[in-house]
C-alpha cells in the first residue's frame, strides 16, 4: 500500500490561495466593507482630535463655498459647496471642514471593490480596495480637505458605470451611460484634471475597445456636459481665467532640473504605496502578457496615459505628487489583478502583506507625528514636522483677528492670499472683508480677482504682512496709518516668522 506524502509548503500555499480565490463574492464584500468602515472611523477620530492646523487651500475652499458662485479663478465650485454643507451642520471646525475628504476616499475604495468584483472577482476587488485604503497618500489626503478626493470619487463613479455599460456592447445600458456622464460631470466640477478620464476613454475607444456604443457615449457626453455647463459659462464670462492659471502652473521651468523628476517619481511610491507602484511599473513593462484582455486594456487606458503624462511634465516643470493620483483609481485594480495572476504564490502573498503593512506603519507614523507636533511643536525641530507649513496660520491669524476687533476694522489687507485664506476661515469672514495688495491690478488668483484693493477705498483696515519693511511701504499709500504690533513668533524650536500689523485708512493709490 502506497504511503501518503505530506504536501510541500509551496503546494499548501497554492491550495490556500486557490481556496481564497473561491470565497463567495458576498464574503469578500463583507471584508471590504469592514475594512473601509474601520478606516472611516479611525480617520474621523483622528480628525476630531484637531491635531492638524488649517491649510491655506482649505481656508480658500471654505471661502469659495460661502461665495456660492459657479466658478472661481483656479478651481471649480463643488468642493466649496461640500465644505459649506458640512460646516453649516458641523460648525466652522477643522473636523467639519475635512469630513468629506474622509467620506470621498471611502466611496472610492468601495467603488474600486465593486469594479474589481465586476470585472474579475471579489478577491481582486478586495485587494485593490485594501491597497487603495492603505496607501500613504490616501491617509494623508484624509487629513486635509482638497479637490482630489472629491474629483476622484466622481472618477470612480464614472469608471464603475463605464464597466457596467461596456460589459456587453450589444445590451442597452442607457442608465449606466448616464451615470458615467454624471460622475464625470461632477468630477469636472471638483477639479479640471478629470478631463484626463475623457482622454483615456477616447484612447480605449479608438485603439482597444471590443465594440463602440456611440449612442451611449452621446448620452454620457450630454449628461456630463449639462452638469459642467454652468461652470463653463462662468469661465466664458470671466475670460477663461482658469485656463491662463493652469497654463502658468504647468509652464516649463527656466532651468531644467532632473532632480525634480526623480522627486516626483520617488513620491509616487508614497502616494499609492511602494508595492503597488512597483507592480504598476512591472505591469506596464509586461503589457504584451495581458493586452489581449479587454478588461486590463480598459484599466490601462485609465492609468498609464495620465501617469506617464505627469512624469513627462515633471521632466520640464514642477509637478506635484498628487497630480497623478487619479491614475490610481483604475491603477489599484490593474496592479491587484496583475499581481494575483502571477504563479509565484509566496512572493505574491508577501507583496500583498507589505503593501498593507507599509500603509499601516506609515499611516501610524503620520498620526503620531501629527499628535506629537500638535502638543509640543515649539520644542521640536521643524524638519520632521509633516505639517510644518501649516503652523503659521494660528499664531499669525490670532494676532490679526484680535487687532481687527480692537480697532473696529472692517477689512484685513495683505499681499499674501495664503495668510488671508487662513484668517478667513479662522475668523469666519468672507471676501467682502478682505483686500489684496495688488499693484499691477492684474489678477493671478481668485482673491485678487474679487478683492483687489482699489484707489479710493476708505474702509478701516488692518494691514497684516510678514515684514516690517513691506508694511511701512504699504502704509505710506494711506491717508492715515498707525503701527499696532510687529515682531517674530516661533512655530518650532528652530524656526520663527516675522509679522507686522498696522491700522490704515484712506487708500490713495499704488
Amino acid at each position: 500500500m502506497a504511503r501518503k506524502t505530506k504536501p510541500t509548503a509551496r503546494k499548501r500555499k497554492a491550495a490556500k490561495a486557490k481556496r481564497g480565490a473561491k470565497l463567495p463574492a458576498r464574503l469578500w464584500a463583507i471584508y471590504a466593507l469592514a475594512l473601509i468602515f474601520g478606516a472611516v472611523l479611525l480617520r474621523l477620530a483622528v480628525n476630531a482630535l484637531g491635531w492638524v492646523p488649517v491649510h491655506f487651500d482649505e481656508g480658500q475652499y471654505w471661502a469659495y463655498g460661502h461665495e456660492l458662485a459657479w466658478g472661481h479663478f483656479s478651481k471649480p465650485p463643488l468642493v466649496g459647496w461640500l465644505i459649506l454643507i458640512a460646516t453649516e451642520f458641523g460648525g466652522d471646525t477643522t473636523f467639519a471642514l475635512r469630513i468629506f475628504a474622509v467620506l470621498a476616499h471611502a466611496v472610492i475604495a468601495w467603488l474600486v471593490f465593486l469594479t474589481g468584483r465586476r470585472l474579475f472577482d471579489g478577491q481582486t476587488g478586495f485587494w485593490a480596495a485594501v491597497a487603495y485604503t492603505a496607501a500613504p497618500g490616501v491617509t494623508a489626503s484624509s487629513m486635509i480637505m482638497s479637490t482630489d478626493p472629491v474629483m476622484m470619487a466622481g472618477w470612480a463613479v464614472a469608471l464603475y458605470a463605464w464597466v457596467r455599460a461596456v460589459e456587453d456592447p450589444n445590451r442597452s445600458a442607457w442608465h449606466w451611460w448616464a451615470l458615467l456622464g454624471a460622475g464625470l460631470g461632477l468630477a469636472m466640477l471638483a477639479k479640471y484634471t478629470a478631463i484626463a478620464f475623457v482622454g483615456g476613454a477616447v484612447g480605449y475607444a479608438l485603439f482597444s475597445a471590443r465594440g463602440r456604443a456611440w449612442p451611449g457615449v452621446a448620452m454620457a457626453v450630454a449628461v456630463g456636459g449639462a452638469i459642467f455647463l454652468p461652470n463653463l459659462l462662468w469661465q466664458i464670462a470671466n475670460d477663461f481665467a482658469t485656463v491662463g492659471h493652469v497654463a502658468e502652473d504647468a509652464a516649463p521651468a527656466k532651468a531644467y532640473d532632473p532632480l525634480k523628476f526623480f522627486e516626483f517619481f520617488g513620491a509616487q511610491f508614497g502616494v499609492i504605496g511602494p508595492v503597488w507602484f512597483a507592480v504598476l511599473l512591472a505591469a506596464l513593462l509586461t503589457f504584451r502578457g495581458w493586452q489581449s484582455d479587454w478588461r486590463m486594456r480598459l484599466l490601462a487606458w485609465q492609468t498609464f496615459p495620465l501617469l506617464l503624462a505627469m512624469m513627462g511634465l515633471a521632466l520640464v516643470t514642477r509637478a506635484h505628487p498628487n497630480w497623478a493620483a487619479p491614475a490610481y483609481v483604475a491603477g489599484a485594480l490593474l496592479a491587484a489583478r496583475w499581481l494575483l495572476t502571477r504563479d509565484w504564490i509566496s512572493a505574491r502573498t508577501l507583496a500583498l502583506k507589505v503593501q498593507a503593512g507599509a500603509g499601516v506603519v506609515l499611516g501610524a507614523a503620520l498620526y503620531v507625528a501629527a499628535g506629537v507636533y500638535a502638543a509640543m511643536a515649539l520644542d521640536l525641530p521643524r524638519g520632521p514636522d509633516p505639517f510644518k507649513k501649516m503652523r503659521l496660520s494660528e499664531p499669525f491669524c490670532e494676532r490679526v483677528l484680535a487687532a481687527m476687533g480692537e480697532e473696529g476694522a472692517e477689512v484685513i489687507l495683505s499681499n499674501d492670499r495664503r495668510r488671508l485664506s487662513e484668517c478667513m476661515f479662522l475668523g469666519g469672514i468672507g471676501f467682502s472683508e478682505i483686500a489684496v495688495w495688488n499693484p499691477d491690478l492684474i489678477p493671478s488668483n481668485h482673491h485678487e480677482l474679487v478683492a483687489t484693493l482699489r484707489p479710493g477705498d476708505d474702509r478701516v483696515m488692518v494691514l497684516a504682512v510678514e515684514t516690517d519693511r513691506l508694511a511701512r511701504a504699504i502704509a505710506k499709500r494711506f491717508e492715515t496709518a498707525r503701527e499696532i504690533e510687529s515682531g517674530r513668533f516661533p512655530t518650532h524650536a528652530d524656526r520663527d516668522f516675522g509679522f507686522a500689523i498696522w491700522a490704515v485708512q484712506g487708500f490713495r493709490d499704488y
